[in-house]
């Protein structure tokens, strides 16, 4: 029962999520939308940066999924292949709050018990959450959104930097076993 309300809960979120996301296509009052800004540049540009973007993603999810298999079985709120459904879009933009939460709140409770981590404060909580918000706002057409965008990146970046260095002290852990 839990597993289906959860399921239904991110179904009716991603739901409402395309729809506030396409909304601006079907108001002419707006030219600031993503498929204006893809003609502004151009349709090769864009691809090369869509592309970009998905590599980096994938390099993003490869260093979730290492952080989550260096974690005890036992303390992950996750599998680690659960990150991978980053590129499952448009459900991706409620899933990533799930993913950046079961990640740091399964870093939490390694620390419980893994002394390496003793002098982890950041989880990246708060740099994951923030980044899945700003990914979310970027979707506002017009400055809102394009300033959301970039800090989303920065966020995810930082978040990214976190994760790896929680990694490098896990890893050692277990290079030292």
């Amino acid at each position: 029962m839990k597993t289906t309300l959860n399921f239904l809960i991110r179904i009716i979120l991603t739901g409402l999520l395309v729809a506030w996301a396409v909304m601006p296509y079907f108001d002419n009052s707006t030219n600031d939308s993503v498929i204006n800004e893809i003609f502004r540049i151009g349709i090769l540009p864009s691809i090369l940066i869509i592309g970009a973007f998905f590599i980096m993603v994938g390099f993003y999810c490869r260093t979730l999924q290492r952080c989550l298999t260096l974690i005890k079985p036992e303390n992950r709120k996750t599998k680690p292949t659960s990150v991978w459904y980053m590129f499952a879009v448009p459900f991706n933009f409620v899933e990533d709050f799930f993913i950046v939460v079961n990640v740091a709140n399964s870093i939490e409770e390694e620390k419980k018990s893994n002394a390496k981590l003793k002098n982890v404060s950041d989880f990246g909580m708060i740099s994951g959450i923030g980044w899945s918000i700003a990914q979310v706002l970027s979707f506002v057409p017009n400055i809102v959104g394009q300033i959301a965008g970039i800090l989303g990146m920065i966020l995810v970046i930082y978040h990214w930097t976190q994760i790896a260095k929680i990694n490098k002290l896990l890893a050692d852990n277990v290079l030292k076993q």
